[in-house]
């Protein structure tokens, strides 16, 4: 059996050359990483310039450093990269990095992933469908939290009631639905009703499933069925909806601006165009003039709204044509950034200069708002409740590896990856599993040490608000917010908490925070026996839950032994062995912890190893 790298351009034998291929397993690291290969180095041959390039030349420029292929090792095909370290006249040092355990897109950040982004016909309606659902039946739920982010005796959120994604009661009805938010008429104008928050909160399994597929594997494994996550949604506190509030527009038309230029009669006429983007719902007044002086009663303007005239006005011989109106945006317009134009086409007539000597042009436009100020002044924000689901909005900042490894050291999984599928089992030390025998590459007198590992410190984030308890291990056993950590203590920081539970006006559900790089998990399987969105926080990722279901993992960590030993074994009988393998030796139970496999013929391993007991 050979080895070979392969691209698409190329090949190079492996099997005669002296490459040694370090290994080390990831359970026994924070992070996820890649197999490879030290610098080796490789000939020269005409074929291989011809197809790879000319290397061996002083003069050639541009040559690629590094090439995409696929590493064939004991009869595994894995995805690879060949790099060229040094170049020589007849020699080159190459590396190879393969088996891939950090995926291509794991820079990505979560809202880069493939994640849901669509339009409903109403999103107030859509959510109060969605609620009576659970994962797997949605990919993306309703939970109502509570938040005291906003100000309830500020106009703009005086009607609201300090819960995101509100459901309430139907007057008398035993039905239940979600508050709309609105714009109501007033003695005094127009009133912004903010009544409700609408947030969608995407399913934790969903996010990494979807993170898998857009790195080209289906995710399978225990995770999938893991009572801990299985109903557990993703919050983000980055605000998922957009505020608007009503704008004064003001604007004149110069000379310069005319186009179109024709004649009518010994007079001479043209056209000139003025657009407005209107970002908020309610009532505007469109007020202005035109100095279109001597024009004989030929000039004519009109506003419209989209492309569509709402207002004409022309005839006349007044020195200005004046025009006065009211218009309304609704909600749903207000959405899309409505566009008012306003055309003029007559006769052109030079700037006029007002009394300080200001140039005022040809034309004044101002439209102005009729709305509700505050006591200050300050327009009222409205809260637009987009008729959209945007996963993509509602996922913290951070990349798709942080949160791989982020799962992988709260619940104690691992990864690996099978032409195409990405597994994730939870790590158990089973002690009536059967071992692989390793007897066989025992030799005389291995090197024995205590684990190097003395202690263990596994962090959550300091909330303001929320008690999480870190949890330190030694040889003892485990204990809470230890003060002082030793220094040769091992730090596994958690960037991620579950939102806890709040009562506030007799409603019990969790309390949302402002985080927005951290996970937030809120814990949603459809309606309470109440039939109220309200959530939960079932024990399990803290405290004395969290400390127990890792226990068994960092305490054999702690209190177990290292081999170290180096033996010389035949290519085809270790290829039965993988870095995962639990094996037996020295009388003992192993977990490989890493090796390096130094080819030395094309037959024979000297191979070093480190393992830890079990």
């Amino acid at each position: 059996m050979r080895d070979w790298f392969v691209t698409d351009n190329f090949k190079i034998d492996l099997t005669g050359l002296r490459i040694n291929f370090t290994e080390e397993n990831p359970r026994f690291k924070d992070t996820l990483w890649t197999k490879y290969t030290l610098p080796v180095d490789i000939n020269y041959d005409r074929d291989f310039i011809s197809k790879v390039g000319q290397y061996s030349s002083f003069n050639n420029a541009n040559l690629p450093k590094v090439h995409n292929g696929y590493h064939i090792f004991e009869g595994k095909t894995m995805k690879g990269t060949l790099t060229f370290s040094e170049f020589r006249n007849k020699t080159a040092k190459i590396q190879i990095d393969s088996g891939f355990e950090e995926l291509p897109n794991f820079e990505k950040t979560l809202s880069e992933l493939p994640l849901d982004v669509f339009n409903v016909p109403d999103i107030y309606d859509h959510a109060n469908e969605i609620v009576e659902k659970k994962y797997p039946e949605t990919n993306y739920n309703f939970p109502k939290l509570y938040t005291d982010e906003f100000d309830l005796d500020s106009e703009g959120w005086k009607y609201f009631d300090s819960f995101i994604n509100n459901r309430v009661r139907q007057g008398n009805s035993t039905l239940k639905y979600f508050p709309r938010n609105e714009i109501q008429e007033n003695g005094e104008g127009w009133d912004c009703i903010n009544r409700n928050i609408i947030q969608p909160a995407p399913y934790l399994l969903h996010v990494l499933k979807q993170g898998f597929l857009d790195a080209g594997f289906i995710l399978t494994g225990d995770i999938l069925e893991d009572e801990t996550l299985k109903q557990r949604c993703i919050y983000s506190g980055e605000h998922y909806f957009t505020t608007a509030d009503q704008q004064y527009y003001k604007s004149n038309v110069f000379q310069n601006e005319y186009y179109g230029n024709y004649d009518l009669g010994n007079l001479r006429f043209a056209h000139w165009k003025k657009n407005f983007k209107i970002g908020a719902p309610g009532k505007y007044r469109i007020i202005g003039s035109c100095y279109r002086e001597g024009d004989l009663g030929n000039s004519s303007l009109v506003i419209s709204k989209n492309g569509v005239p709402l207002f004409s006005y022309g005839g006349g011989n007044t020195p200005f044509l004046n025009f006065d109106k009211i218009i309304e945006i609704d909600i749903t317009e207000a959405e899309t950034n409505p566009e008012i134009t306003i055309e003029f086409n007559g006769i052109v007539k030079d700037n006029r200069f007002n009394s300080e000597g200001v140039n005022i042009g040809v034309a004044e436009i101002q439209i102005n708002p009729i709305r509700q100020n505050t006591a200050a002044g300050d327009a009222i924000p409205f809260v637009f409740n987009f008729n959209r689901v945007d996963l993509k909005r509602s996922v913290p900042d951070m990349t798709f590896g942080e949160l791989i490894n982020m799962i992988k050291n709260w619940r104690n999984y691992d990864l690996t990856f099978v032409n195409g599928i990405a597994i994730m089992n939870r790590i158990i030390i089973d002690k009536t599993k059967e071992p692989d025998d390793f007897r066989e590459f025992e030799i005389e007198d291995p090197i024995r040490s205590r684990n190097d590992k003395k202690y263990f410190n596994i962090t959550f984030p300091k909330i303001d608000g929320v008690d999480l308890d870190d949890v330190f291990f030694d040889e003892t056993g485990y204990k809470f917010n230890m003060t002082p950590v030793p220094k040769d203590t091992t730090q596994i920081d958690i960037n991620g908490f579950c939102l806890p539970l709040t009562t506030f006006r007799a409603t019990s559900t969790a309390r949302a925070f402002q985080e927005t790089s951290t996970l937030m998990l809120v814990y949603y399987d459809g309606l309470d026996s109440n039939g109220d969105n309200h959530a939960k926080n079932p024990a399990g990722l803290h405290g004395t839950e969290f400390a127990e279901s890792v226990k068994d993992w960092f305490m054999n960590r702690l209190t177990n032994f290292t081999f170290r030993w180096t033996f010389f074994a035949l290519k085809s009988k270790i290829r039965k062995f993988n870095i995962r393998s639990e094996i037996f030796a020295f009388n003992k139970k192993h977990w490989i912890k890493s090796w390096v496999k130094n080819s030395v013929s094309d037959k024979y391993y000297s191979v070093e190893i480190e393992t830890e007991t079990f």
